[in-house]
């Protein structure tokens, strides 16, 4: 089966349970190395938003509005100041930067996207990559507070 995880993502989230399907995929952040541990980083009010392993230093970035999503993939709506910097996220709860990272992503799925964007640019294959939300919940590995929504986007 096919789930919307976006290419930049697919090497890093790992879907969790077993309702996920070509519409909608529920998943957990992983480094290459293994580690499900990051520092969260944002910029331009969570329009960019990257993660930082613990373990290794890798960052990840998880989302660009500017590039990601539909209005960024397909649209190419990219109004960012890319030159304004990035903000180390701490948990409201106690403080602390660790970080286990939940996503949930929602697709209009593949047929729809065939049908709507039918320039030569876009292929059955990279449908993935023009989701329609991303919402990130937070997890403090210090607290175990968790928030939900901590980025929760519309990308169309």
């Amino acid at each position: 089966m096919d789930l919307p995880i976006p290419t930049h993502l697919q090497a890093y989230l790992k879907p969790v349970g077993d309702e996920n399907t070509e519409f909608e995929v529920r998943g957990e952040l992983y480094c290459l190395c293994g580690c499900e541990e990051f520092e969260v980083w944002e910029s331009n009010d969570r329009q960019i938003v990257k993660a930082k392993c613990k373990q290794c230093g890798q960052e990840i970035e998880i989302f660009d509005s500017g590039r990601h999503g539909w209005n960024g993939f397909v649209c190419h709506d990219d109004f960012l100041d890319r030159s304004l910097p990035f903000n180390k996220y701490t948990c409201s709860e106690c403080g602390q930067d660790i970080f286990k990272v939940s996503v949930y992503i929602s697709s209009q799925g593949k047929q729809d996207y065939m049908e709507e964007a039918d320039d030569e640019a876009f292929s059955e294959d990279n449908w993935v990559n023009a989701f329609e939300w991303i919402s990130l919940s937070l997890n403090c590995k210090k607290c175990s507070y968790v928030e939900n929504g901590w980025l929760d986007m519309e990308t169309m």
